[in-house]
C-alpha cells in the first residue's frame, strides 16, 4: 500500500471490508475480532493508527516494532486465532505519523478468535453463536478457494520469467505440442486461471496461485511470510535432526528440490518393479504422489508449515488442510476433492499429479510393494496427516490387540477400520526401545499409565485415575492385560479410553453405546462424550449442524497425543 493508497482508504471510510482502529501503544480490544470477521466474510484491510472517521492519529514510534511482533505472535497462535494464519503487515509514514496496514485475505477455512466466531456485517463485527448463522458461514465457505484471491498490486515483474522457461520445458517433455509452448507468459496465466476477474466485485489480476507458482521468493515471503516446506532427516539424531531442507520458494522449484533431495536418502532405497512390460521406480512413485500432493493440497493461508520427517522406520507428512470431514480416510470409499484446483490442474500438465485422488490410491498400491506388508495412513483435520511404513505396521496387529484388550473392547465387534486406526496409534517414541510390548505400556518413565495419571490431572473435566501402587507391585507381571487393564484404571476411565480408540473413525451416538455396552444414551453424553468434547479431545463431525441426524463424533489430534501419551 501506498500513501496514495492509504489517504483514498481512509477518504472512502469503514465499510464491509475496511476498518480503522487507534493504536497509540497498544493493540486495540477489537483487533482480532475484526481480522476473523474478515477471514470469515470477504477479506479486507484493517489500518492502525486511524480514528473512526479515517483522520490519521497514528502509533508510537517506541510501540511499532512490539505491536508488529505481538500480532505476529498471535495471528500464528492457535489459542488466539484457530486455524492460525499468516499475512503481511505494512508500515507507512505520513507527516510523521506511523500507521500499519494489514490486507487480509477471505480465508477457505471458518477461524474463531479465542472459540468464538465473528462474521462482517456493513462495518461492524457480528458474534455468530446460531447454528443457522453457524450453518450459512460453512455452506458460503464451501466453494471458496484462497488461490484465487487477486492481489491487485501483484505485476508480471514480481513473477520470474526463469520459472516460464522451466514450466515450458517441462511441458515439452511431456508434450511437445502443448499450447502454452508459443503463447505469451500472461495469456499461459490466463490460461491456467492464474489471472482472473472476480465478476461479483469487478476486481481483477493476478492471484495467489501465480505467485506461488510463477513468483519471485521476495515477492512469495512478503504476501505469504510464514509460508515453508521443511522435510527433515530424523534417525540418529532424535532430539534434533540429522539432515534438514527448509524451502520458501515457488512450488516448481519446491517440488524439484524434494525429489531430488528424497533420492539421496539411503533408508529409501530405490526399488523397481516390473508391471505389464513397464519397469517401474516405486519410491520415486510413492514420494512424486506424496510430495505432489501435499503441494496441490494445501491450505495456503494457514500459518502451519508443511513437514515431512523421514524417520528410520517410516516417513510421516503433516499438510495444512481445508477438511472436508474429520478422521480415517478410507481408500476404497473415500470422495477425493481438489483443495486448489487450478494448482493441480498446471501441475497436472507436467505430468506431476494425475486424475484427482490417484495419489492416495497409487500410494496405497505401491507401499505394499516398496515395504512387504505395509500399509499408508492417511488422516483428514486441519493438518492432513500421511504416514508411510517402511518396515511394515509398526508394532502393527499386537499394538492393536494390546490396546483393544487393555480396555476390554470387543475385537470381534471392531470393523476393519477402526482396527487400523488403532494400530496406527504411535505408541513408541523413536528414542524407546521396544524389546518386549510389556515395555510399551509399563517401562520406568515410560509408562502409559503414569502419564495419563498426570494428563488425567491437567484436564479435570475427565477425572482420569491410575492406581499409581501398581508400579512397584511385583505380583503384576503375568497377568493378562484386560486384568492388568481393569486393575490400572478405574471403570469411568475404562470407558473414556474405549470412546476414544473407537472413535479414530466417526462414530453416531448408536454405535458408540453399543460397543461401549452402556445402558443410558443420556447418561453417556452427559458422563463421557460431552467432558471429553470439553476437554478437546473429542469433536463433531459435522460442526456446522450439533443437532443433524447424521452426526458423529471422532477423536481429534489432540485425542490421539492424548492417547500416545504426548504433551497436548
Amino acid at each position: 500500500m501506498t500513501i496514495e493508497d492509504l489517504h483514498k482508504t481512509l477518504a472512502k471510510g469503514e465499510d464491509l471490508r475496511t476498518e480503522f482502529k487507534e493504536a497509540k501503544e497498544k493493540i486495540p480490544s477489537t483487533f482480532y475480532d475484526t481480522v476473523v470477521s474478515f477471514l470469515n466474510r470477504e477479506g479486507g484491510t484493517i489500518i492502525l493508527g486511524a480514528n473512526d472517521e479515517g483522520i490519521i492519529t497514528g502509533i508510537d514510534k517506541n510501540a511499532v516494532e512490539r505491536i508488529k511482533k505481538d500480532i505476529v505472535t498471535a495471528l500464528n497462535n492457535k489459542d488466539v486465532i484457530n486455524p492460525p494464519v499468516n499475512f503481511p503487515i505494512y508500515q507507512l509514514e505520513d507527516n510523521g505519523l506511523i500507521l500499519l496496514c494489514l490486507k487480509i485475505p477471505v480465508s477457505s477455512q471458518i477461524h474463531n478468535h479465542r472459540g468464538v466466531i465473528y462474521d462482517r456485517e456493513n462495518d461492524s463485527d457480528i458474534r455468530i453463536e446460531d447454528d443457522t448463522r453457524i450453518s450459512e458461514l460453512y455452506f458460503r465457505k464451501r466453494n471458496h478457494f484462497t488461490e484465487n484471491e487477486i492481489f491487485p498490486y501483484l505485476k508480471l515483474e514480481d513473477l520470474d520469467d526463469v520459472l516460464f522457461d522451466k514450466a515450458r520445458t517441462i511441458i515439452r517433455s511431456a508434450n511437445f505440442s502443448h499450447p502454452w509452448l508459443t503463447i505469451s507468459n500472461m495469456d499461459l496465466l490466463r490460461s491456467c486461471g492464474f489471472y482472473r476477474k472476480d465478476n461479483r466485485t469487478g476486481e481483477e489480476g493476478l492471484t495467489l496461485a501465480s505467485a506461488l507458482v510463477f513468483g519471485k521468493d521476495i515477492t512469495i515471503q512478503n504476501i505469504l511470510p510464514a509460508y515453508k516446506f521443511d522435510i527433515l532427516v530424523r534417525q540418529n539424531n532424535l532430539d534434533r535432526w540429522d539432515d534438514k531442507l527448509t524451502m520458501r520458494t515457488n512450488l516448481i522449484d519446491t517440488y524439484l528440490q524434494s525429489m531430488d533431495f528424497i533420492r539421496n536418502r539411503s533408508n529409501l532405497p530405490d526399488k523397481f518393479y516390473l508391471e505389464g512390460d513397464q519397469r517401474k521406480d516405486l519410491r520415486e512413485l510413492i514420494f512424486r504422489e506424496i510430495i505432489a500432493n501435499a503441494i496441490v493440497h494445501r491450505e495456503y493461508t494457514s500459518a502451519y508449515p508443511t513437514t515431512m520427517v523421514i524417520r528410520h522406520n517410516r516417513v510421516e507428512i503433516t499438510n495444512p488442510n481445508k477438511p472436508i470431514f474429520r478422521g480415517l480416510l478410507s481408500v476404497d470409499s473415500f470422495n477425493p476433492y481438489a483443495k486448489n484446483p487450478n494448482i493441480r490442474k498446471f501441475f497436472s500438465e507436467f505430468s506431476w499429479v494425475d486424475e484427482i485422488g490417484s495419489g492416495v490410491r497409487n500410494v496405497n498400491k505401491y507401499l505394499n510393494i516398496y515395504s512387504s506388508g505395509a500399509k499408508p495412513l492417511f488422516i483428514e483435520d486441519d493438518q492432513f496427516k500421511t504416514i508411510i511404513p517402511l518396515v511394515g505396521n509398526i508394532l502393527g496387529e499386537e499394538r492393536a490387540s494390546v490396546f483393544i484388550e487393555l480396555v476390554g473392547l470387543d475385537k470381534s465387534k471392531l470393523n476393519s477400520e477402526t482396527i487400523e486406526a488403532i494400530e496406527a496409534l504411535d505408541l513408541a517414541p523413536d528414542h524407546t526401545e521396544i524389546s518386549d510390548i510389556n515395555d510399551l505400556f509399563f517401562a520406568e518413565g515410560n509408562g502409559l499409565g503414569w502419564s495419563w495419571n498426570r494428563k488425567g490431572v491437567e484436564l479435570k473435566s475427565l477425572r482420569i485415575k491410575v492406581n499409581s501402587l501398581l508400579k512397584s507391585n511385583p505380583s503384576f507381571e503375568g497377568w493378562s492385560w484386560s486384568e492388568k487393564g481393569v486393575e490400572l484404571f478405574d471403570k469411568r476411565t475404562i470407558h473414556l479410553f474405549k470412546i476414544l480408540l473407537l472413535c479414530l473413525t466417526p462414530k453416531n451416538i448408536e454405535e458408540i453405546q453399543e460397543l461401549v455396552e452402556f445402558n443410558s444414551r443420556n447418561k453417556l453424553r452427559e458422563m463421557y462424550i460431552n467432558p471429553l468434547r470439553e476437554a478437546g479431545l473429542l469433536e463433531y463431525t459435522i460442526k456446522d449442524k450439533p443437532n443433524s441426524s447424521n452426526q458423529k463424533y471422532v477423536t481429534t489430534e489432540k485425542g490421539r497425543r492424548f492417547l500416545c501419551w504426548y504433551e497436548i
